[in-house]
């Protein structure tokens, strides 16, 4: 029997070969199949995992920062880090802006809420800062301390009296500031028909300073995608997109209600609104191509559009500040904005440079002038915050 297989007809051979080969490809293809479908399969880690790998990046991403927001103390007001100098305020120069010295600082960030809407490949994520810190005014002025040289009698007599002091007093009105300061020393000097020579000293200096308690909430939101799958929540989960951060005004606050920046970079431009229903809590960046101004480049706040309902008597009724870069000694900028037509529209620009870091923020920083001229009067404030890139 076996001899006859043997001699079986050449056609059925091949064919039976053919068959063999065709179920060998069939079974790798099969094999193949079932790989690929293991390898796709992704077994969601933990939602503690997520929440927390999430967390991480949160708290050490620079765009979700309030760094740079913080004076650390009071300052004249424009300055950047570099050179803490006295300036001028472009403003209405009756509020007398130049003699006085404002600064934040956020003692503490009393707590963080964040709240996770995870699906299956994305996150949404409300991140909100709790915040705490004093604003600190200080008040300048040139004070004068006389003191007499020497007093000649007319019998020729000489007393030496130089180092005594008398009283001085020096009186300025500077807008709605009243103040004056007096220096007095008892000299016991009989200067009755005498010449008497007279020696001043200027300085400017504090006369008058205050500190008003604030808190501040915050609120920005955050998209993260899965973007691997490692089933390691930390490497599989990156920060997609953000929104600006805003802080939310007190009650009766004048408020930011638009804010057109013009850049030397890319996007030319930016507009975040609050008029008509807007929201800015809706306008996100995309975290791998934030706005971009190139170095050195010029930042331009054509139109910081405030509204307050209760001003202060005079106009206009609030100061607003620009704060740009990481924090007081690395890199800050602060920059007041002026009001010429006192209509609400604030405007203003600066330079920046790039110092090693690519994320810096940029603060829109309203307060009213309540919070400044008055002693009594309340904190109040508003605050938008828009991350940026500097190559």
């Amino acid at each position: 029997m076996l001899n006859q297989l043997s001699f079986l007809p050449k056609t059925f051979q091949i064919y039976t070969k053919m068959l063999k080969m065709r179920l060998l490809i069939v079974w790798v293809l099969v094999l193949a199949v079932a790989c690929t479908k293991i390898e796709k399969v992704y077994v969601l880690p933990d939602r503690e995992d997520i929440v927390s790998a999430i967390y991480e990046k949160i708290m050490t991403d620079g765009s979700l920062s309030i760094d740079g927001l913080n004076d650390s103390k009071a300052y004249f007001l424009d300055y950047s880090s570099s050179s803490l100098s006295k300036m001028l305020f472009p403003d209405t120069v009756e509020y007398g802006f130049s003699n006085i010295k404002i600064g934040r600082n956020i003692s503490q960030v009393v707590d963080t809420t964040i709240i996770y809407d995870i699906k299956w490949d994305s996150a949404y994520v409300d991140i909100k800062y709790y915040l705490k810190g004093n604003l600190k005014i200080v008040l300048y002025d040139i004070t004068i301390d006389s003191s007499i040289s020497s007093v000649q009698y007319i019998d020729s007599t000489w007393y030496d009296t130089t180092g005594y002091a008398v009283d001085s007093t020096c009186n300025d009105t500077t807008g709605i500031c009243e103040y004056d300061t007096t220096y007095t020393v008892e000299t016991h000097v009989d200067t009755v028909d005498s010449v008497i020579t007279w020696s001043y000293t200027e300085s400017f200096s504090p006369v008058d300073s205050t500190t008003k308690s604030f808190t501040h909430r915050t609120h920005q939101k955050a998209i993260f995608l899965r973007t691997q799958n490692t089933n390691n929540a930390s490497k599989d989960w990156q920060l997609h997109k953000i929104t600006p951060m805003i802080f939310e005004p007190s009650d009766n606050s004048p408020e930011i209600r638009q804010a057109q920046i013009a850049l030397a970079g890319t996007p030319s431009s930016i507009v975040l609104s609050a008029l008509e229903g807007g929201n800015p809590l809706l306008t996100y960046f995309n975290r791998d191509s934030l706005p971009l101004i190139n170095y050195s480049g010029t930042v331009t706040l054509s139109s910081v559009l405030v509204e307050n309902e209760n001003p202060y008597p005079r106009q206009p009724g609030e100061l607003v500040m620009a704060h740009f870069g990481h924090g007081v000694n690395i890199y800050k900028i602060r920059k007041g904005l002026s009001d010429p037509d006192d209509d609400g529209s604030h405007t203003g620009s600066f330079s920046v440079n790039s110092h090693g870091t690519k994320v810096y923020r940029l603060f829109i920083d309203l307060i009213d002038y309540n919070s400044i001229f008055t002693r009594t009067g309340a904190y109040k404030a508003h605050i938008w915050m828009i991350p940026f890139q500097v190559p």
